[in-house]
């Protein structure tokens, strides 16, 4: 009968009991951890099967109204386990349907975190997926909440049954993103450790070539006398913050903004009869004939490109310091990860980061991930960029029984002239699995463990640190960390 009844839930849409923040969840398929390790390659190894679910909920639009929104949360298929929440805030999309939750949009990324262990909310933000109006892009206040409310969501959606087999979750939290999600990321960060620290504690986060200098190095960059192929980056935005400073940058029209030529496409863009990349493709069609290159700035008016340049209190460059990102000082460990040779999100802006967050006394840095001899532009950043931060989440992860069982609490497991040995008291000892994965969540080894003294011999494993997992009988697992020198 029970099997029935999930196999039902599983076909329908599932409701949600009345709650502040969840409104409801809609399944959407299963994906094999199989096939979760073929969307890399090959190059991770998911650990679970993974449900995937379209969830709405509450969360306030960019005036502060209660608003519905949509995300993608992916939970791995795991019945005796807690795992670690994790936050994937997604790059910059086409439009409106295209977002995580209708599984386009970058939807794999959450999906490979959830194969290795992670319960993933991807939110679509305000104004995209099922949520109306105009979406605000670049706008760090409504990336935060949609961000945080959609983990409340999840949290609710645990507690209260809302997904066709239950689900638990640790106190750990995770966050993440690439491009405009590099940036959402850290505004989520930020929000969660300055506002939300009773609530959520972050584990760790790993902000991606984001642009978190709005005001400075984006300007500096994407205004200047290079080109610049995404140019309909900047109209989008324009867009966006007419609709959230309603009475500032709101009351300057268009055009007065942009030349009389770029109108067109832009408000077709704006009443969404076209998407960003239609728009950008008029757009450097339309620069390339006027001017013979593809620089941004060639489509503001004088008056505008001026004020931006020089006049840090025009209403719009206020909008853009508002929307800077990088002047605090995080608590958890943070890396955030760039290529040199990006071609849309400047590298600058973490440096300027790092530098200005260790001044603030944080040990946040910026790790590069191309070199001289294999630079990587903003799309090839994205694997090197992300392997890294799984790297780096991996390192913190641990995923525990659903009833806060910790198998073997005085056990001693370490690595020994190339021997992994396993220590356990004599009374507390029962057989058990144990299986070592490398933090890219590849198996490494797996064996049963029959003595409360055992040691194997892991001479071929590479050096490094290791996640690993002990299963009894009644599929409890603990997990712990080794590291081989």
């Amino acid at each position: 009968m029970r099997l029935f009844t999930l196999l039902l839930l599983k076909l329908s849409f599932i409701t949600a009991v009345s709650s502040q923040t969840f409104e409801n969840a809609e399944y959407l398929r299963t994906f094999t951890a199989g096939e979760i390790s073929g969307i890399t390659l090959g190059l991770i190894t998911a650990q679970f099967d993974v449900d995937v679910y379209k969830v709405t909920y509450h969360t306030p639009d960019q005036v502060g109204n209660d608003h519905i929104a949509s995300g993608l949360v992916c939970i791995p298929l795991e019945e005796n386990s807690q795992f670690p929440l994790a936050c994937f805030q997604h790059g910059t999309v086409a439009g409106r349907e295209d977002v995580p939750s209708n599984l386009q949009g970058g939807f794999e990324l959450p999906l490979v975190l959830a194969g290795l262990g992670y319960v993933v909310t991807s939110p679509d933000y305000v104004g995209l997926g099922d949520s109306p109006g105009v979406h605000p892009y670049i706008h760090a206040a409504t990336e935060a909440s949609a961000g945080l409310d959609l983990l409340r969501a999840t949290r609710e959606m645990s507690a209260d049954g809302g997904a066709a087999q239950p689900f638990g979750l640790n106190e750990q939290v995770f966050v993440t993103g690439y491009s405009q999600g590099g940036h959402a990321a850290m505004a989520l960060h930020r929000s969660l450790e300055l506002d939300h620290a009773a609530e959520f504690s972050v584990t760790a986060a790993a902000p991606m070539s984001g642009p978190y200098s709005v005001s400075g190095s984006m300007v500096d960059f994407t205004l200047g006398d290079e080109d610049y192929g995404t140019v309909s980056y900047l109209a989008w935005l324009f867009l966006g913050y007419q609709a959230v400073y309603e009475s500032s940058v709101g009351q300057i029209p268009l055009e007065d903004m942009f030349k009389t030529e770029y109108i067109a496409p832009i408000n077709e863009f704006k009443n969404e009869n076209i998407t960003l990349w239609d728009l950008n493709g008029q757009l450097v069609n339309i620069l390339q004939a006027n001017t013979g290159s593809v620089r941004p700035k060639d489509m503001l008016t004088e008056n505008i490109l001026n004020i931006i340049l020089t006049d840090p209190t025009h209403p719009i460059s206020v909008a853009l310091a508002d929307n800077d990102v990088y002047d605090w000082t995080p608590s958890a460990p943070t890396i955030m990860y760039y290529c040199e040779a990006d071609d849309q999100v400047t590298f600058q802006n973490a440096i300027l980061a790092e530098q200005v967050m260790q001044a603030n006394g944080s040990t946040a840095r910026a790790e590069r991930m191309d070199s001289d001899f294999f630079p990587q532009d903003h799309g090839g950043c994205v694997i090197p960029a992300s392997r890294a931060a799984l790297d780096f989440f991996n390192g913190f992860r641990n995923i525990l029984s659903s009833n806060n069982v910790v198998l073997f609490e005085e056990a001693k497991i370490y690595v020994s002239d190339n021997y992994l040995i396993t220590d356990i008291p004599q009374q507390d000892f029962e057989p058990f699995q144990l299986q070592v994965y490398s933090q890219m969540g590849q198996n490494m080894l797996n064996y049963s463990v029959n003595e409360a003294l055992s040691s194997e011999d892991v001479s071929t494993l590479p050096n490094g640190i290791y996640i690993v997992n002990l299963i009894n009988n009644e599929g409890i697992v603990t997990t712990s960390k080794i590291t081989k020198f």
